[in-house]
């Protein structure tokens, strides 16, 4: 049996998911989760609570704690960089595939391995995984319809993150990358709408200069927006990552080159291998660049 920690908020507990579930199944082994997050922004809630989420065999060991049948550790590694004359320094975690090869009786210490090569072979089953439950999937589209608001083509969806981003300059995307963003898509289709979902609202509609519907009800009823919109432009945040992948209505998707470095420069990612994604990554020149496509679509 092999276990690990959710640590961090709801995006990077998909990951951490996954990857755990997929190694335990490429291995045959048995494995598990304590529910209840740590070191998240909701004091331990389940953030996946509105998804069918199956923790296999269930224990309360957290983070620091090895549990009895616990004999070895992997630790996700990652490369520290300081770049030269900015003062910039970041964390880069590539691509370890053995992780793969770990022993029963492990725990996977998953700092990020946001990394669309890692599930390349798993993307039907992730889909199950992380069904939305019925009676919640409902209940979302039945609220967006309140805000009369159709899912067509005609329509973008931005996803805007603002907390804690907002204090760390080199993180927090700039408005002209929304701004360009918008402008593709309204070249792309001159009758397109947008709406914004956003984790802090108020910063939103700071953040755009002109009228646009700004919409928060709950984590879930962001993610099934994301899971089911037919044109999107994404912040560079964890969250959007599995919703966007698993959506199955082929959206066109808008990231951050660069990602977690994109205000800093167009030559270097931060975090993890995002362009492993296949998505269209708009540069700090109002360019795209198309990524790869490990994602098995």
């Amino acid at each position: 049996m092999i276990t690990s920690s959710l640590t961090g908020n709801l995006g990077n507990h998909m990951w951490i998911y996954a990857i755990t579930r997929a190694v335990a199944e490429h291995n045959g082994y048995e494995w598990g989760f304590n529910p209840s997050p740590e070191y998240d922004y909701y004091n331990g809630m389940p953030q996946m609570d509105f998804m069918d989420i199956d923790y296999g065999v269930t224990h309360e060991f957290k983070y620091n704690e090895a549990p009895p049948w616990i004999s070895h550790n992997w630790h996700e590694s990652g490369i520290h960089f300081s770049i030269p004359f900015t003062g910039d320094q970041y964390d880069f975690h590539d691509y370890q595939p053995q992780i793969f090869q770990v022993k029963d009786g492990t725990k996977l210490y998953i700092v990020c391995c946001q990394d669309a090569r890692y599930l390349a072979d798993y993307y039907e089953k992730v889909k199950k995984w992380f069904t939305i439950k019925e009676e919640m999937a409902i209940q979302y589209e039945y609220f967006w319809k309140q805000y009369g608001v159709d899912i067509d083509e005609d329509l973008t969806v931005l996803n805007i993150r603002g907390g804690e981003y907002k204090g760390v300059p080199s993180l927090i995307l700039q408005q002209k990358y929304w701004m360009d963003a918008i402008e593709i898509m309204k070249q792309r289709n001159h009758r397109m709408k947008f709406i914004c979902i956003s984790d802090d609202p108020h910063y939103a509609y700071r953040l755009l200069d002109f009228k646009m519907p700004v919409i928060h009800k709950s984590i879930g009823a962001d993610y099934w927006m994301i899971n089911n919109a037919k044109n999107l432009i994404l912040s560079n945040s964890s969250f959007a990552i599995f919703p966007t992948w698993l959506n199955e209505n082929n959206p066109f998707v808008i990231a951050p080159f660069g990602w977690a470095r994109h205000n800093v420069s167009t030559g270097y990612w931060a975090s993890s291998a995002i362009w492993t994604f296949p998505w269209n990554f708009l540069d700090r020149n109002g360019s795209l660049q198309k990524g790869l496509n490990y994602g098995n679509i």
